[in-house]
């Protein structure tokens, strides 16, 4: 029942975001905040309720009759308000995030711990998806990149072929290819951090025991990874949006026209890889906090990353006096 209750919330949100005439898009996100609040106390899936809740601060800011809306229609400007309280803003939202993920995984049992980490690898699953479709991008990238190079080298003096239906603008192939690889990369990032395949300064962390690198990659996120994720993401936003409404296209003649679709993978992408940072971080609050039980599933970070390094060295940390 509870799930049930986050799909219609998300469809709620969904309607709000597409701003259906005669509906108020408040109406609709109130409606969605109390059925991810009731979804939540039926015992929903955490990653769900964070999922559906970040679609309904997404709508609510995003949609053209929603909080800016508001805000006019209070006689402000939305501009304004959300430079000198923007911050505010973020601060409200993901408070009111935590708070429903922490009644999400009360009611979810059979502890908050094991909730935590039941969220965590559910991220997870959805990150990886998203990496691995995304993974498949290389096949037409390469098909592009092939064409392109036989075209230009081999069959471009062909008159025949020039004239045919089958002949493209070089420069149009490669903004493909460069389209596709930004596609490709930016999806692909959160699915990278999932598998740990990011680059790392090992020279200090592997010389740590095993809590204290679990103590360092929390603090990275928190510090760092989360916050980095968000400014990007509000950025790439307003970049994406102002390729929409000045309908972007290449600098070039012969180029691509609507750049805004390259640009909003941009904080797609952060998103993604801002998801992949809040799993790791719960799994570092269960083995730091959490049961026994649950400290070699939650123990992704503790160990070390070199294979040469003697296994009491990788489980226990170097001895030291």
């Amino acid at each position: 029942m509870g799930q049930l209750l986050l799909l219609a919330s998300l469809a709620a949100s969904a309607i709000a975001f597409l701003g259906v005439p005669g509906i108020p898009v408040l109406a609709l996100i109130l409606l969605a905040v109390v059925l991810i609040a009731a979804g939540a106390f039926l015992g929903a899936r955490p990653a769900g309720v964070l999922i559906v809740l970040l679609a309904c601060f997404i709508a609510i800011i995003v949609a053209p009759d929603g909080m800016p809306a508001i805000i006019k229609a209070a006689g402000g400007n939305p501009l304004r308000f959300f430079r000198s309280y923007g911050l505010w803003v973020e601060i409200s939202a993901i408070a009111l995030m935590i708070v429903f993920f922490v009644l999400a995984a009360k009611r979810r049992g059979p502890s908050g711990h094991h909730a935590a980490m039941e969220a965590a690898e559910d991220i997870d699953r959805v990150v990886s998806g998203i990496g691995k479709i995304a993974a498949f991008l290389f096949i037409p990238m390469m098909v592009i990149i092939f064409y392109d190079v036989t075209q230009r080298k081999i069959i471009e003096y062909d008159s025949d072929f020039i004239d045919s239906g089958f002949y493209l603008s070089s420069t149009k192939l490669q903004e493909m290819e460069w389209h596709l690889h930004a596609v490709l990369f930016m999806l692909c990032l959160g699915f990278a951090y999932v598998k740990d395949a990011h680059v790392r300064i090992e020279l200090v962390r592997d010389r740590l025991s095993p809590r204290k690198r679990v103590w360092l990659e929390l603090l990275g996120i928190v510090l760092f990874l989360l916050p980095y994720c968000i400014i990007i993401g509000k950025l790439g936003y307003t970049f994406a949006e102002r390729a929409w409404n000045t309908n972007e296209i290449s600098a070039a003649q012969t180029g691509l026209s609507h750049r805004w679709i390259i640009k909003a993978v941009l904080p797609f992408g952060f998103v993604i890889l801002g998801a992949a940072g809040i799993a790791a971080l719960l799994k570092c609050w269960v083995y730091l906090f959490g049961p026994p039980e649950l400290q070699e599933r939650s123990g992704e970070y503790a160990g070390t990353h070199h294979a040469d390094l003697p296994e009491d060295v990788v489980s226990k940390g170097p001895i030291t006096d």
